[in-house]
This record gives structure tokens, sequence and C-alpha cells, in this order.
């Protein structure tokens, strides 16, 4: 028995150990946001949709992974301690988010986010009754190594009215909007508008910022700066113009809310069709084509673009640019008209006439069934975001077609092709030196080859748009 009990008295301390070991290697808070929304105001008309933004983005924030704050309708000491608190959670984070939504203003170029029970009679009273966006920045950027900050406080309002009221001669020093930052190492710092201008509130539940922003957050494998391109297109649309998003980075690395595409690839029994990797956005893939030709000179290039989309989005400007430059060509083809001398009789002796001579039938032209032609361009990763600068020797010999390929820095790809040509259409696939299979569609020519490729490695499928063009000879 008293061996039983020390038997137990082991196992006891062992599972003891055992718990401790895994409470230390617990994983740290890696992403700390906090997230504001201001609308219920006691000294100026309320802003029907800044809770709602906070509370959306808090949402998308925490099935992103995010430990996530939420301050709806604080008054200055609530809104103080939670930024205090805020500060105390950055440290050891790797990131660190700070959103907010409702009144904000600038004086002499600082900017000032205004509480709930703000009160500003005048300029003394703006220290006691506001809170400086620097408390926020200062905060952030000396405890992460990324710090995003997005603003969405651009509104008019009235305490920056009542404010230059009060200031008389020096109301000049009252601006609209927010003032510019500049970021500090490691930080984005995202306006909703121009710096100087003022934002809408919108119409719809959120702010046209905020909805653009909420569509594009969890659009997996995009950067954070080129999540932002697509907001500021939505918003400037949205808008008519009038608001367009503005940012200010000192990001030293890339950020992504959600990383690339991961998609998982079953083998299968029976032939299927092509695995699609989700979350690749069908219409990036058909502007980027449309950008890489549009202001092109060659005819064939718009050629393809219709071949891949005869009912896309810019298929009617396609068709009338190719009009215009196969107009164009012929009359550069015509020959110049020269002056018609008259043709010298000669005489010849009678003779017998003889039967003319039957016509000869010359050959029709035909489709040349053979070229190699060396190509050079661009190969752009929708999935990643990412683009490289790829040699491409192509050969066609009848309807086969063969190529070897070569995708410099920073890849190091090389592979050799295999494939079909089909009425000007390739189709090509390979294995390549890094371990993947490459599989590319699209229009061919000894001139030119664009369209779509695919490449699969093990667990994954990556989509992408590739436009090589012939090297000029010497």
């Amino acid at each position: 028995m008293p061996a039983v009990l020390r038997l137990l008295r082991l196992l006891a301390a062992v599972s003891c150990l055992l718990v401790a070991g895994v409470t230390a290697a617990a994983p740290g808070k890696a992403q700390v946001a906090l997230v504001v929304g201001i609308g219920a105001y006691q000294n100026a008309p309320p802003l029907p949709n800044p809770p709602n933004d906070a509370r959306a983005l808090a949402e998308s924030l925490k099935k992103l992974g995010f430990q996530v704050e939420l301050a709806v309708d604080p008054d200055k000491a609530r809104l103080e301690q939670a930024i205090k608190r805020f500060g105390d959670q950055l440290q050891g984070a790797k990131v660190g988010l700070f959103f907010y939504a409702g009144h904000g203003l600038q004086v002499n170029g600082r900017n000032f986010l205004v509480p709930a029970d703000a009160k500003i009679d005048n300029e003394r009273s703006l220290p006691f009754a506001a809170v400086d966006a620097d408390l926020v920045l200062t905060q952030m950027e000396t405890s992460t190594p990324v710090s995003l900050i997005f603003l969405d406080a651009c509104r008019d309002n009235p305490f920056s009215r009542s404010l230059a009221r009060s200031m008389g001669t020096r109301s000049s020093a009252v601006g609209r909007g927010l003032a510019q930052i500049a970021a500090g190492e490691g930080s984005l710092i995202v306006f909703a508008t121009q710096p100087g201008n003022v934002a809408e509130d919108g119409q719809t539940g959120h702010s046209p910022f905020t909805e653009a922003l909420l569509k594009n957050l969890t659009a997996p494998g995009l950067e954070v700066r080129q999540m932002l391109t697509r907001v500021r297109l939505q918003v400037k649309e949205q808008t008519n113009g009038k608001q367009i998003p503005w940012d200010h980075s000192s990001l030293t690395q890339d950020y992504f809310f959600m990383g690339p595409t991961t998609v998982i690839v079953q083998p299968q029994a029976a032939p299927a069709a092509e695995p699609k990797a989700t979350g690749v956005d069908p219409m990036a893939v058909q502007l980027s084509l449309w950008e890489s030709v549009r202001s092109s000179q060659d005819p064939a290039d718009f050629e393809d673009y219709l071949k891949q989309y005869p009912d896309g989005k810019f298929a009617a400007i396609a068709r009338r640019r190719l009009a215009a430059l196969k107009t164009a060509s012929l009359k550069e083809r015509e020959p110049a008209p020269q002056p018609t001398r008259p043709t010298p009789e000669i005489e010849r002796p009678p003779s017998k006439t003889s039967p003319a001579p039957p016509p000869i039938s010359k050959p029709l032209p035909q489709q040349p069934t053979a070229f190699e032609v060396m190509m050079q361009g661009t190969a752009t990763n929708m999935t990643v975001g990412t683009t490289a600068q790829v040699q491409f020797q192509l050969r066609r010999t009848g309807d086969g077609v063969t190529a070897a390929i070569r995708v410099f820095p920073p890849l190091f790809a090389t592979g050799v092709l295999q494939g079909q040509y089909r009425e000007g259409q390739c189709m090509l696939q390979g294995r390549m030196n890094e371990g993947f299979i490459l599989k590319m569609i699209g229009a061919c020519s000894p001139s030119g080859f664009s369209g779509q490729y695919q490449a699969e490695a093990p667990g994954q499928v990556q989509q992408g748009v590739f436009r090589f063009q012939s090297m000029a000879s010497n």
C-alpha cells in the first residue's frame, strides 16, 4: 500500500509539471485592437453610423484573430481609460490596430478625437474636452512592429465651427477635417478622406469608408496596402469623387489581414474540372490583362483580350481600338500612286496564231504551321499579389507546341512545358524545378503569348495572368 501511495504522489507531481509546462508554452497575444465608435453626442447632433461601423469592424477583426476591445459612445474618461488599457495590452504584441469613427477636429495642425460628452466652447476648453490623437499614436508606435491606425473622423462637425468663432482672428488655426500625420517606423495611418477634407457619414448604415473597408478586410492574399487601393477606388466611386481615402505608410514589412489562399488538392479517379483557387477575383484577372494591353499599338493584343473575354467589361473599347489600329495599318501599307507612262508599241512580225497557254493557278497562302520565338514579359500571381519577370521560348510544329520557361528572382524557377495549338490558342503544361506543376492557356502567336496560368504545388493551387512579347531581333 505505501508503494501505491508513493506512485500516486509521483503521478500527481508529473501532472502538475505538465500543466505548468503547457501554461508557460501558451502563445501570447499577437494582434490587439481598440475599436471606438461615437455617435450619441450630448452637445451636438448625433451621428447614426459610427456605432454601427465600430461594432461591425470589431466582429470582423475578432474573426481574423484579433483581441478586440470595443468602446461605443464613451465619454472622455472612458475613452482615455480604454486607450490606457490598449497601451498595456500592446506590450509584447506583434500587431496593434486602432479604429476610430466619430467627430474629429484639427487645431494648429494637431488632431483631436471628440468623446460623447465633449463641450468645446473655446480654445482653452479643448484639451479638457477632447483627446489628443497623439496619445494613441505614442502608445502604438513604441510597442509593436506593425501599427495600423484607421481614422474615420473627418466629418464636418459643429465643434470646429463653434471653436473657430470663439477664436476670432485666429480662426484659421481650425482646419477642415483632420491634419496629415507623419507615420512613425512600422506604422500605417489611414484617413477616410484627404487631409483637410471632410468625409460623408453615409446613408446605408455605414460610412462609405468603413463600408468599403469591411468589404475588403477579409479578402485573402491582399497585402494591407493593396487592400487600401481597392477601398480607395470603391469610396471614390460611391461618393462621385468627393471623398478619396488617404494613407501615410512607413511599414517595414508586408502585412496581410488574411494570408494567401490555400486550396487542398484532392486526387480524383476520373477527369474533372480544373481546380480553382478560392478567393481569386475573376474581375481582377481581367483587369490585369486589360491594363497590360490598353496602351498597345499592336492589334494582336486586343485580339488576345477579345478571345478570352468576348463579352468582357472592356470588350466594346477593345473592338473600337482594334478597328482603329487595323484601319491605320491598312493606310500605311497602301502604295503611293505612281505617274503612268505610255508604253511604246513594238512592231512584231506576223506569226501564226497559237492557242493561249492555260492560266497558272497560284497556291493559296497557308497559315504557317511552325514557328519558334523568344519572348519576355511578366507573370502576375493573383493569389498573393506578386509579379515576376519571365523569359519564354515557344516552339510550334503543326498542332504541337513546346516551351522553355525561366522565371527570374526571387523565384529562380525553370521548366519545360508541352501542349497543343488550336486556332491561335496554346494550352501548355509541365513541371518546374521548384516542384510545382505549371498550366498555361492563352492566345499565342509569333508576336506574343498572353493568358492565364495555374501553378499547383503540393496542397496548394495559385492562379495568375501572364503577358509575353517577342524579343526585338538585333
